[in-house]
């Protein structure tokens, strides 16, 4: 990996304005950086399809290996209550509860690890929970962060704003920053209240969903406070709340590979997100999000498979880095030196430009004439099977073109609605088309 002084796209000054409502989110709109159109990786398109795949089993198999643990630790812990043993199963069960929910939830809130769709809300609002995340603030959150990553002024998820906060960093690893700003936003959204940056990325139709919801979590800590005063234990806060506090370490561990030390404002993946090889036992647990930069570049993609995209991709990207250990002898360098040094950032070397793969997806159409009665001649009727996409161009517009799993053709406007992004590289699912980009869906 080298390292030099580059700055980003735009200027880094001593302190940059990270809130979505300042002065650098209306200068990554005028830089034309707000919900631009990014690199790809050529994939070919079958391949694509074949990776896109969704199933149950997989992830019913993973959560319910995950719950058999969190129980099974959790009822040791009680067995074992009284003598220091205890500590042990507590500690395992801290980080399941406090760390490993993180990647059930990022997963469950793309919609993706499971095919079914009330597995995957299921348990997005249950890690959510457990991870100290109000579900619909960060589901909305999370799409932007995949619009705009690490883009000044629209990311709200930016992990290590430059100069980095090295206290804060550190109190991270014990979740203790996150305790006054989760609990005083869910108190704030209880009582009905939302904030100038959370209406930036939040439709106003969503506010009602986000009071309930912050209601029922009140009530439920309510509910374990008042119980471990009625039993006199401590366990029921330890369980709920207090896991957080001993077991979030190893989220920060993993989580600040993904983007720390990186470039910001740019519009290439490969330059500001990492993926790190992991043994077994890591990806179980962080539910193979070391391939960071192939699950930003194809959110679409279900993590069991993004080992297979990676092997697709890498010869477009940068050297993936070996192990954890050498991801954090790049970060904590690169850190200290951003508190002297804000416009300092690790620059990753990209390999030469690929040839374009054959059968990648074409803007079919583009020369096509009409025919007496006016209709244009798109492809072949086998190059589009069921519930497939294609794109196709024509004249200065451009379309995507459906057929379902009942073989009935649709065409729609070929750019989402939030972006440009081309629904022709989204997921068709019954009569439903999911952007590649953000995960949202529309009828055909």
């Amino acid at each position: 990996m080298s390292h030099d002084h580059a700055a980003a796209v735009l200027p880094v000054p001593t302190r940059l304005d990270y809130s979505l409502t300042g002065e650098n989110a209306a200068r990554a709109i005028e830089r034309g950086l707000a919900e631009a159109e990014w690199y790809q990786c050529p994939v070919p398109r079958e391949t694509m399809r074949k990776l896109l795949e969704r199933r149950d089993g997989p992830a019913i198999r993973d959560t319910l290996l995950w719950f058999t643990l969190i129980l099974g630790s959790a009822y040791a812990t009680w067995a074992l209550w009284g003598s220091w043993w205890a500590i042990l199963p507590y500690a395992f069960y801290a980080v399941l509860y406090g760390s490993t929910s993180d990647s059930r939830w990022h997963e469950a809130g793309h919609g993706t690890a499971f095919k079914t769709d009330w597995m995957n809300n299921a348990l997005y609002e249950i890690a959510s929970f457990m991870v100290m995340r109000e579900s619909t603030l960060w589901r909305w959150s999370h799409t932007r962060h995949h619009s705009d990553t690490i883009i000044v002024g629209r990311d709200p998820e930016i992990a290590v704003p430059r100069p980095p906060d090295l206290q804060g960093l550190v109190l991270a690893f014990f979740n203790l920053g996150v305790y006054p700003v989760y609990f005083g936003k869910l108190f704030r959204h209880a009582l009905g209240r939302i904030s100038a940056d959370e209406k930036t990325f939040i439709p106003e139709s969503e506010f009602p969903k986000i009071y309930r919801k912050a209601r029922i979590s009140v009530a439920i800590y309510l509910v374990v406070i008042a119980f471990a005063l009625a039993t006199h234990s401590a366990l029921p806060l330890l369980y709920v709340g207090l896991a957080n506090l001993f077991g979030s370490w190893l989220m920060v561990v993993y989580g600040l590979t993904q983007h720390a030390g990186l470039a910001e404002n740019v519009l290439d993946h490969r330059l500001n997100c990492r993926t790190v090889y992991m043994n077994f036992f890591h990806r179980y647990l962080y539910w193979n999000m070391n391939y960071h930069v192939e699950h930003h570049m194809f959110p679409l993609v279900p993590y069991h498979n993004l080992p297979k995209l990676h092997e697709a991709v890498k010869a477009d990207c940068p050297t993936p880095y070996p192990s954890l250990l050498a991801a954090w002898r790049e970060i904590i360098p690169a850190t200290l030196r951003q508190v002297r040094d804000p416009a300092y950032h690790v620059k990753r070397v990209l390999p030469s430009p690929p040839s374009r793969a054959a059968d990648l997806p074409a803007n079919r159409g583009a020369l096509a004439k009409p025919d007496p009665e006016g209709w244009l001649e798109i492809c072949a009727a086998a190059d589009l099977g069921p519930a497939d996409v294609i794109r196709f161009d024509h004249g200065k517009k451009t379309y995507a073109l459906y057929r379902d799993a009942d073989f009935v053709l649709y065409a729609t406007d070929g750019i989402c609605t939030h972006g440009n992004t081309h629904l022709a590289d989204g997921l068709v699912k019954g009569k439903i088309i999911e952007c590649p980009k953000h995960n949202g869906r529309f009828n055909l």
